[in-house]
């Protein structure tokens, strides 16, 4: 499964959040491994429900309004697109281990919208079964298109009508956004605040401490291939931690070859003097 989840409380009181795509049989072309076999999602859910405090995306909101410490190692999972399979498998799954979770629908694409690869969406109808049942529900904008590529009254128009949608089919008192393909702007986070929105999910990876800009909070994706021991070592950011370590070595890297030419460049100007 592919999704977004809150992280463990770490010494900051940051939370991390995991995203996760449908759960099902994985359609046959699946270049960004989101599509996550039910056998390993069982184990990810499994995983998650004896190791962690699953919590909705708006208990962490409430939290943060009223400034409450969450429990330690709380998660919040979130599950991004709106594909019917999560109607299908992955709400039973969730609702048998009495998990909260989130999904977020593109709203254009819920009129038995076929996806490329097959796939079919949440139809309106699902989604308020789902919203009836406990699910919440956020937008994923109108089309799915990124927000940076448009106008900026026309990602006005996205993020606007996507939102009334959603509020004309079912009631719901916080109403989240997960930005398309996970990418935003100062501005265009500015924006989904004005227009009422909780707040804003990005594909950034990384802890959200307690200064966290809520229109810009990170995300730990899932892949589809990830078994039990790379899924433990996402939620438990020693993956993000990695990254970051890589990051720091390569610059060093850079910086230490950058200075072993500049130091050669003043060796050979020495010799032609």
């Amino acid at each position: 499964m592919a999704g977004e989840a809150a992280w463990p409380e770490d010494a900051d009181g940051g939370r991390r959040r995991e995203d996760e795509h449908p759960a099902g049989d994985p359609p046959r072309h699946d270049p960004h491994k989101l599509h996550i076999p039910v056998r390993l999602f069982l184990e990810h859910l499994n995983y998650l429900q004896s190791n962690y405090r699953v919590i909705s995306l708006g208990d962490f909101l409430r939290a943060k309004r009223e400034n409450r410490r969450l429990p330690d190692y709380s998660v919040i999972l979130t599950f991004d697109d709106g594909f019917q399979d999560f109607f299908s498998v992955a709400a039973e799954q969730l609702a048998r281990r009495k998990l909260p979770a989130t999904v977020f629908v593109i709203t254009d694409r819920t009129f038995d919208y076929l996806h490329p690869n097959g796939e079919f969406y949440l139809s309106w109808q699902e989604v308020q079964k789902l919203a009836a049942s406990g699910t919440e529900v956020g937008s994923h904008t109108c089309s799915h298109t990124s927000l940076l590529d448009l106008p900026f009254d026309e990602a006005r128009r996205e993020l606007e009508d996507s939102r009334t949608a959603i509020r004309d089919h079912i009631s719901q008192e916080d109403l989240p956004l997960s930005y398309p393909y996970g990418q935003t702007s100062e501005a265009i986070s500015k924006l989904v605040q004005s227009l009422g929105y909780s707040c804003g999910i990005t594909g950034t990876l990384g802890p959200n401490g307690s200064d966290m800009d809520l229109f810009a909070l990170s995300r730990t994706v899932i892949a589809s291939d990830d078994d039990l021991v790379t899924f433990a070592a996402r939620v438990s950011g020693l993956t993000w931690w990695a990254s970051k370590l890589r990051q720091l070595f390569e610059q060093q890297e850079w910086k230490r070859m950058g200075n072993a030419l500049f130091s050669m460049r003043r060796i050979e100007r020495r010799a032609k003097f």
